[in-house]
């Protein structure tokens, strides 16, 4: 099993949600809205200095989707670029209560 922490500009929320809902995942965890400051995008803090917020998606799933996720927000990233901001990580899940 693996995870996939994918952090991304809340502009493109609805973009990153339909590109999950196209992979078929059912399953997912968001935190709706994070501050922090990228090497490209530059920070994003939510305040009147620093405009902007950044929300985070988690999916625990199959090495073989895993795999299908991270080249779709590859892709993603892109074709946006990197200015609207979009990060996929893939880490190891060693146990898990309950089922996928």
């Amino acid at each position: 099993m693996k995870m996939i922490l994918i952090v991304f500009n809340i502009s493109i929320q609805d973009e990153v949600h339909e590109l999950i809902d196209k992979l078929g995942v059912t399953c997912y965890t968001q935190w709706p809205r994070l501050v922090g400051k990228g090497i490209s995008s530059g920070p994003k803090m939510d305040n009147n200095i620093w405009p902007g917020a950044n929300t985070a998606l988690m999916v625990v799933t199959s090495s073989e989707m895993a795999g299908k996720i991270m080249g779709a927000v590859q892709k993603m990233r892109d074709d946006i670029g990197t200015h609207e901001g979009i990060k996929a990580f893939q880490l190891p899940v060693e146990k898990m209560t309950g089922e996928i």
